[in-house]
């Protein structure tokens, strides 16, 4: 997949056109389809992968696993892994949802199988999300790997996320549990430089219990 995303982003930037009409918006849809249809043609004749369309979207089963990719907002891989939304279909969030919900392991055997019932367990959070971006101008991307999170009573968008291609030109982005704050978007208020004030004695008196001398 990731040999798939880079070739697909290097070679749409190499065509696109501005005098045609392209902008970002064509650059993402292009790239998004491009991805998804080679990928059902090239990951299908791999042994225990299955890759398809739902409703114009990839998805690749593999080893009880399910992998979906999206492209991050913008034209520029510069942009925080934390920019992805879910909510933005029910498709995106359905993966989000199930990765949070709290219960047993599934099986894909009875339980009076024994031992061997628990040959083939889906993983609890078996919902994995690549995340991708690239510089319109170059194609160079990076691409995320990462355990979406429901975060729409709060938090990160993923349970972890990491690199797995490229550079985000941001340094290593640091994965985060949800509890972790959300990214800032200036500078912190402790920070800040103190300012500078001069005290000066009240000329009403002050109130009645104050200390005579006493600054404002």
């Amino acid at each position: 997949m990731t040999k798939i995303i880079a070739d697909v982003y290097v070679k749409n930037a190499t065509r696109h056109d501005p005098l045609l009409g392209d902008d970002a918006t064509t650059f993402g849809i292009t790239t998004s389809r491009n991805i998804a249809n080679l990928a059902v043609l090239r990951l299908n004749h791999m042994p225990g992968v299955s890759a398809r369309l739902v409703d114009t979207a990839l998805e690749v089963m593999c080893g009880g696993y399910v992998l979906r990719q999206y492209k991050l907002p913008g034209a520029t891989r510069d942009v925080s892994v934390n920019a992805i939304s879910w909510d933005d279909s029910e498709a995106k969030l359905d993966g989000a949802v199930a990765n949070s919900a709290t219960g047993q392991l599934s099986l894909d055997a009875d339980l009076d199988e024994g031992a061997g019932a628990f040959g083939a367990v889906v993983p609890a959070m078996r919902h994995l999300r690549l995340a991708h971006a690239a510089d319109l101008e170059n194609g160079d991307c990076v691409i995320y790997l990462g355990i979406p999170r429901d975060n729409r009573l709060g938090g990160l968008p993923w349970f972890d996320v990491a690199v797995v291609f490229g550079d985000s030109g941001r340094g290593q982005e640091v994965s985060a549990g949800p509890d972790a704050p959300a990214p800032s978007a200036g500078p912190r208020y402790d920070q800040l430089p103190l300012p500078e004030f001069e005290l000066v004695r009240r000329q009403d008196g002050g109130q009645d219990n104050a200390q005579p001398g006493a600054g404002r």
